[in-house]
């Protein structure tokens, strides 16, 4: 079950990275070209953070129910702070990714209250673009100090 629910987060991150990537260009684009905010523009950023939003209940499931790398770490979280990689996968990669989806529900709040649309791209590009910084900042890279590999299969 650990290996399936690992595989579907890992799946759901590529489809959240693209689907956060593309409505952040629609938001930037609109913002520099002072077009009106569409029906396309709400749905692209609705569906991002739909994606955001499964991301955090598989992720949460994974670190609550499923990793034995954060039980192992909750059952001694002294030696845990002192691990990188148990820091990192207990409390560093949660916290970022919670904090990128807080700034897209700020966001989302936000371009609701707009009463023009140059605001409300601004809004969206500028928090899409700090939750896209936040999620490639905590995710893990190959090669990289805690390495997992970009897609499980």
């Amino acid at each position: 079950m650990y290996e399936i629910t690992l595989t579907v987060h890992s799946l759901l991150r590529l489809a959240a990275l693209v689907l956060v990537g593309i409505a952040f260009l629609r938001a930037a684009q609109g913002a520099f070209a002072g077009r009106m905010f569409t029906n396309g523009d709400r749905q692209a950023a609705l569906v991002a953070t739909i994606a955001l939003d499964l991301q955090l209940l598989v992720g949460l499931i994974l670190h609550f129910a499923l990793s034995p790398v954060t039980q192992n770490a909750m059952s001694n979280m002294g030696a845990a702070m002192k691990d990188p990689e148990l820091r990192r996968w207990t409390v560093e990669h949660p916290t970022l990714m919670l904090v990128a989806i807080v700034v897209v529900h700020v966001g989302s709040a936000l371009r609701k209250r707009c009463e023009s649309d140059g605001l409300r791209h601004r809004w969206s590009a500028i928090t899409l673009g700090a939750a896209l910084a936040l999620i490639l900042i905590g995710m893990p890279w190959p090669g990289g100090e805690n390495a997992r590999p970009f897609v499980r299969f």
